[in-house]
């Protein structure tokens, strides 16, 4: 059951959530993609509950036991490093907007939670200093971003309806170009279920139209808006289940006149009756690649290491200051230790032990748990506490903590370089990650699919099927089944060339004689698709008739699998390596064919021109998928293997 809330349901939370101020946040999960519950710690009734998010729907109170995922996500993550243990200390509603603030106290400052419940929603993790931690979603707009390390803004200002005179409500009203129940839900900001229940109390119709109210109509629908108002100004709710058949359909702060043939239930509570909406949304099973499984580990292990490497740079700190301190407090720190080592040669020791412990600057000492501990104090007479080896010297101790920052030091540029490594192959991953979702295959509803597609394919200028093998296999099965008597066959003079077959026959089974044109075009597509796009401009590919083409060897010969003996004459073409790429039809199907630019020309009303180059395959499949809003792995199946630069563009925009 979907439920999204109204900027007066978030005033009604807002005002029961004044009661777990004080308490204190403990363990924080994200159940699914926009479901949260963040555990809360009941300093009163020493019991823990829960506060339910659904990101841009709703939030409640909860004792229900939800399944939590193994492994928590980076997001749960940085809010339970952030806000574990931390006092909320105040909850508010920003201007009568769906936002709600709650702020947390650490020692280092207050964090907000700010949950926004409008648009797609967002939950934002804000430093004691305004800037964003971390967003669940990172969002732009023209007058605000919600990104990390940047100020929060919130979003302009909304018509408060607290705020209304009589003359500003019958100016928005009169503004207006619709129905009186759609003015008052968006023009006054009150939402569909608020508007009509406005209209309900003023008993106006709420399908009246703006040019047939009048101002006395104006008067009685702002008066039912003052009293209604009165009961959030008053906090007199008194919450409600409407039921339906048996059913709960709604939870109301109170009971509305606009609800009828229902029943309604009281509750106690309206933030904790808003639980029946928890159920988990069952969301659609993704197959995850074995890619965005890699990309999920290591960012894991990123946020481990950027951990690691911000308390190793503590340590170096506090040892570093730990060297320094223990310097200038050397005077004392040298006599206790002088006196210590005289009270560790006597055998009664406990009286003199004592005495060490009532001097100011020693915080503890016991020589039976290796332990000294001292107050030493800074330049600005601060007080720290130091722990240092009574069995060494003031020197010693010192250039021990020196040593150990020096230590740690190198331990933190190992993980710095771990760090980057890891940050590396998350680049590479989510490289990699983006070219699968590129060439992911979407398939259409309902696509007939031609014999000759298993193939690599065009359609000749003149109408003649040309196919070529994709790989061994595929070479062996072109020319075995599919070379025919009235065939030719055609391949580029390089190794590695796929095996050409030209038919003398149309997609409707029409016998078409084969031109010396096609066959060019024929020459143009082996040499295309060989070795040659990555290596050259031009090549040469030949034609044959079938019988020159064999399988059988001759006495000491060896034909690997995919491979032909071609004897007698060969009819050569020396062929531009150019292509073009379009959409023809076939039989009432849209096909994308790559060939002969002549071909393509002939069939196509729009297409693109390419040569070999240096653009990326998947970057030219991007740009083609986009222009011809077609599947990405349609462009990726029929294109030459290796780089290519697109040279001319016709019926259609590459920008």
């Amino acid at each position: 059951m979907q439920r999204k809330l109204s900027s007066f349901e978030i005033y009604v939370i807002v005002s029961e959530l004044q009661n777990i101020i004080g308490n204190s946040i403990d363990k924080i999960y994200q159940i699914t993609r926009n479901e949260f519950l963040i555990k809360i710690k009941n300093i009163k009734t020493k019991q823990k509950e829960s506060l339910f998010i659904r990101n841009g729907e709703f939030l409640c109170i909860t004792n229900k036991e939800f399944q939590i995922p193994e492994k928590p996500s980076i997001f749960a993550m940085t809010l339970r490093k952030y806000l574990f243990n931390g006092r909320i200390n105040e909850i508010s509603q920003y201007e009568f907007d769906r936002i709600i603030k709650i702020k947390i106290s650490k020692k280092e400052g207050d964090y907000t939670l700010v949950i926004e419940f409008f648009s797609e929603g967002n939950i934002i993790l804000v430093s004691p200093d305004g800037k964003i931690i971390l967003p669940l979603i990172k969002q732009s707009w023209a007058h605000r971003s919600i990104r990390g390390k940047e100020n929060y803004e919130p979003p302009p200002l909304q018509i408060n309806p607290f705020e209304l005179s009589i003359e500003k409500f019958s100016n928005l009203i009169k503004e207006s170009e619709t129905d009186i129940v759609r003015t008052l839900a968006v023009k006054v900001n009150l939402s569909g279920p608020i508007a009509e229940e406005i209209c309900s109390r003023a008993n106006i119709d709420k399908t009246i139209k703006i040019e047939d109210i009048d101002n006395q109509t104006i008067k009685k629908l702002y008066d039912a808006l003052i009293n209604f108002l009165e009961i959030f100004k008053t906090n007199k709710f008194s919450p409600v289940l409407v039921n339906k058949d048996s059913k709960t359909v709604n939870v109301l702060p109170f009971e509305f006149k606009s609800y009828t043939d229902v029943t309604f239930e009281k509750k106690e509570s309206f933030t904790r009756s808003l639980e029946i909406f928890t159920e988990i949304k069952k969301e659609e099973k993704k197959k995850e690649s074995k890619t965005s499984k890699q990309v999920e580990k290591l960012n894991r292990q990123l946020f481990q290491q950027k951990q690691a490497i911000e308390e190793l740079t503590k340590q170096i700190e506090l040892k570093k200051f730990e060297g320094n301190i223990i310097y200038l407090n050397y005077q004392e720190i040298e006599e206790v230790l002088n006196e210590i080592k005289d009270i560790l040669e006597l055998k009664e020791k406990n009286e003199d032990i004592n005495k060490i412990n009532e001097k100011v600057i020693v915080k503890r000492f016991n020589p039976t748990e290796n332990l000294l501990l001292l107050n030493l104090k800074d330049t600005q007479a601060r007080t720290y506490e130091i722990k240092l080896n009574f069995r060494k010297t003031v020197s010693e101790n010192a250039e021990k903590a020196y040593d150990d920052s020096k230590k740690l030091r190198n331990k933190l540029i190992g993980a710095e370089k771990s760090l980057k490594k890891t940050m590396e192959q998350i680049n590479q991953a989510k490289k990699k990650e983006q070219e699968e979702k590129e060439i992911i295959l979407i398939k259409p509803k309902k696509e007939k699919h031609f014999w000759f597609e298993r193939f690599r394919w065009f359609i000749s200028s003149e109408g003649n099927i040309i196919i070529g093998g994709k790989d061994i296999k595929t070479n062996e099965i072109v020319v075995k089944k599919y070379l025919k008597e009235n065939d030719r066959y055609a391949h580029a003079d390089i190794q590695g060339a796929p095996s050409i077959i030209i038919k003398s026959k149309g997609f409707n089974d029409e016998n078409i004689e084969i031109s010396e044109k096609t066959l060019n075009e024929a020459c143009i597509f082996a040499a295309s698709f060989s070795k040659a796009w990555k290596q050259f401009a031009e090549a040469q590919a030949y034609w044959v008739l079938p019988e020159q083409v064999s399988k059988t060897p001759q006495s000491g010969e060896f034909v690997p699998k995919g491979a032909f003996i071609i004897r007698g004459k060969r009819n050569y073409y020396n062929c531009k390596l150019e292509l073009a790429i379009g959409i023809i039809k076939i039989k009432d199907d849209n096909k994308i064919m790559c060939g002969p630019i002549d071909a393509v020309k002939a069939l196509a009303e729009k297409y693109v021109i390419i040569l070999p180059g240096d653009v990326k395959k998947i970057d030219i499949v991007h740009r083609l998928a986009k222009a011809f809003d077609e599947p990405a792995d349609k462009f990726d199946r029929v294109l030459p293997p290796g780089g290519a630069t697109i040279i001319e563009t016709v019926g259609i925009d590459l920008r």
